[in-house]
């Protein structure tokens, strides 16, 4: 099997400053590393005082020598033998990429090269398999062994992520080659990235009954309601609270099929959060008509890139009807697909009402050109001309269905009464969280800008040097609706409850990833007359979705089955004994119900964590007015919640003006009438019951 790459990009230049910067960006990188290692010390030294005074002992002949030595191994050996296999890799990243870096620059290759190349070439399939095998090292380190949550510096992690690309890229048999191709390094990068993404989705598939995070447990119990109201003892008609249909709709598939176990809703959740991405990136690369291993490279940076995010997938399931179905020339399936298109992403949130209309209007126009006969009259006569505002009638009714379909999916628009009400219109904006802060160490801009700007530069310098023809037209509604887009996702990460990273500006995102589609498609990419400079940022925009991947992700951590299970026997004894009295609420950890984990308890909707938590940072006095009647005459005989807490932070700490709100609207009147009967900390639940001296409570 031969894989063939559209790409060669020749590193040679005949001056010595490239070569230079290089090796400084190499120490740099280094040089960090190891002080990230030196900052772990601790932790690794652990493993090596136990093992160094159990060889002390063996060596002088000590009888507890042989003793400590095999509790040690027993204990630590296979820790330390993954660590020893982290050295390897490291160290044969770096010297294979040195060796190949050496060989560009003298283009001459040492004969043991040249015979490696002829055995790769000979054993495809087990150079291959074994290429794979060292895509998933990095996963399987950082995620499912002790060195993840020691191995945490981001320049360690980078070193990592080079030096296991490198291999890979020297296990992959591209083509007959005596050295590593920058194609072959930048698939490597992103599929090392890439299955590390997939990798971090997969150790969330598991039967824990208690939410993985902040908010899981509740969400399940949200994707429910659709299509299994019917396992809660509830009277009348369950409705969801928050108004995300598309969301829970989608979610909620796996309900259709009765007694499915809790895994399986998380491994649904694993697939919508990987498989639609690479979808679209799939989709967008077949525009390019590169060969089939060209258009995995950009599917799986389309994946990186749109992970920055990260992005929910109603948008992107948008934004795959577009592409798919909405062609020049197709105006009937053009008119069908935008129209659904927006009205399904309209439903899963209504901020991304301009979404789809503006990406509709993008594909369509990608292929308008002015009128022949107009081209010396200048750009906005031929933009006026009459064969022009003709052929723009059809991507303009394109456009108008999508943004028809968007607005009948909530009616809402049409009244702007109704909008104002909404809490993404009430909440404070903390402008502050624009810059680096506790609770997005980088700040909204510079990650945007780190996110962003190398693939911003390469798609403005591909236009300005018209290796990417792009029209007036063309040039004012890309640039139009990124910069609403881009300011539309400023202000709302900067809404109180956001800011922590870039999901917000997930249109701006997506919108980018399109346009990049659209420049493979139409733009001329003679990389080897590129200069330095711009194959350099072609590098960056190719390498720091990697690293942002890698970056994130420790293994996932849990507590021993019997303290999980000791606490599930607690909730379900106490939940049962307090049913016998009055009402249970289920504030948090609504799962345990959906799955039948705690039954026998009837369901009471309206005070539900995530909802109470808008309404907190939105200071909706009116809606806790009942809450606090409830509260005040003990309705509720037990009440499960995540711990509670009275402490007021300062903006030292992360998420404090959620906090602040929460512990105003929430904490400090539940806390005082009511008072913790339980608290498991394994699984971070309080059971609260009334309390019958409750004085004078807020």
């Amino acid at each position: 099997m031969k894989i063939a790459l559209p790409i060669r990009l020749p590193i040679h230049s005949n001056r010595r400053w490239p070569l230079a910067l290089s090796l400084l960006a190499a120490a740099w990188i280094i040089w960090q590393a190891v002080g990230e290692l030196i900052r772990a010390w601790e932790s690794l030294a652990v493993i090596f005082n136990a093992l160094g005074q159990a060889l002390r002992q063996l060596v002088s002949g000590e009888a507890q020598g042989a003793s400590l030595l095999s509790k040690f191994l027993s204990k630590w050996g296979l820790t330390t033998l993954e660590l020893i296999l982290a050295a390897a890799v490291l160290l044969a990243g770096l010297t294979l990429g040195g060796l190949a870096f050496t060989t560009h620059r003298t283009g001459r290759s040492p004969a043991l090269v040249r015979q490696f190349a002829d055995l790769r070439s000979r054993m495809r399939w087990l150079f291959s398999l074994l290429a794979i095998l060292i895509a998933l090292y990095p996963s399987f380190l950082l995620l499912e062994t002790y060195w993840g949550d020691v191995f945490t510096g981001a320049y360690l992690r980078l070193l990592l992520l080079l030096s296991s690309a490198s291999l890979v890229a020297v296990c992959l048999p591209f083509e007959r080659q005596d050295s590593i191709q920058p194609a072959s390094f930048f698939f490597s990068l992103v599929l090392v990235g890439g299955l590390f993404l997939i990798a971090a989705q997969l150790i969330t598939v598991n039967n824990y009954p208690f939410s993985l995070t902040w908010s899981e447990g509740n969400r399940l119990y949200e994707y429910s309601i659709y299509f299994a109201s019917g396992r809660y003892d509830y009277i009348g008609e369950l409705t969801a609270i928050r108004g995300a249909s598309g969301r829970y709709l989608l979610w909620g598939l796996p309900f259709l099929f009765p007694d499915t176990p809790l895994w399986a809703h998380r491994l649904w959740n694993a697939i919508l959060s990987t498989l639609p991405h690479l979808t679209l990136g799939y989709l967008l690369s077949r525009w390019s008509g590169w060969p089939r291993r060209g258009r995995w490279l950009f599917a799986l940076w389309i994946f990186l890139f749109l992970a920055q995010g990260p992005i929910y997938t109603p948008l992107i399931l948008s934004a795959i009807l577009v592409v798919i179905f909405v062609r020049p020339g197709k105006l009937a399936p053009a008119l069908l697909a935008a129209a659904l298109a927006g009205y399904y992403a309209s439903l899963s949130r209504w901020t991304w009402l301009p979404a789809v209309p503006a990406w509709t209007v993008f594909v369509l126009l990608a292929d308008f050109h002015l009128p022949q006969s107009q081209q010396g009259r200048g750009g906005l006569a031929a933009l006026l001309s009459r064969d022009a505002l003709r052929r723009l009638a059809p991507i303009v009714l394109a456009a108008l269905a999508a943004l028809g379909g968007g607005l009948l999916a909530n009616p809402k628009l049409f009244l702007p009464h109704k909008l104002s009400q909404s809490t993404a219109l009430s909440q404070p904006l903390l402008w502050y969280r624009l810059f680096p802060n506790a609770t997005y160490p980088e700040g909204v801009l510079l990650a945007l800008t780190i996110a962003c700007l190398p693939l911003i530069v390469l798609l403005a310098w591909l236009m300005a040097t018209k290796r990417w023809q792009v029209n007036l037209l063309q040039g004012l509604a890309y640039g139009a609706a990124l910069l609403v887009f881009l300011i539309g996702g400023v202000v709302a990460s900067v809404k109180i409850g956001g800011g922590n990273n870039l999901h917000n500006l997930d249109m701006f995102l997506v919108s980018l990833a399109i346009l990049a589609g659209l420049a493979l498609r139409n733009a001329q990419l003679d990389l080897p007359a590129w200069p330095l400079a711009m194959r350099v940022v072609l590098t960056l925009t190719i390498l720091l979705p990697a690293w942002a991947a890698i970056r994130s992700g420790s293994p996932l951590k849990l507590p021993p089955p019997e303290a999980t299970r000791k606490a599930l026997e607690n909730i379900r004894s106490q939940a049962a004994q307090a049913a016998q009295s009055g009402e249970v609420l289920f504030m948090d950890q609504r799962q345990l119900l959906t799955f039948g984990l705690v039954d026998g308890i009837r369901l009471i909707p309206e005070y539900e964590k995530k909802y109470m938590m808008d309404r907190a940072m939105a200071g909706d006095s009116a809606y806790f007015e009942t809450f606090y009647q409830d509260l005040a005459r003990h309705r509720f005989a037990l009440i499960i919640s995540d711990m509670q807490f009275k402490m007021i932070k300062d903006s030292n700490y992360a998420f404090s003006e959620e906090n602040n709100a929460w512990v105003k609207w929430v904490s400090e009147p539940l806390l005082c009438y009511y008072t913790p009967l339980r608290t498991l900390q394994n699984v971070d639940i309080q059971l609260l019951a009334p309390n019958p001296v409750a004085g004078d409570c807020p």
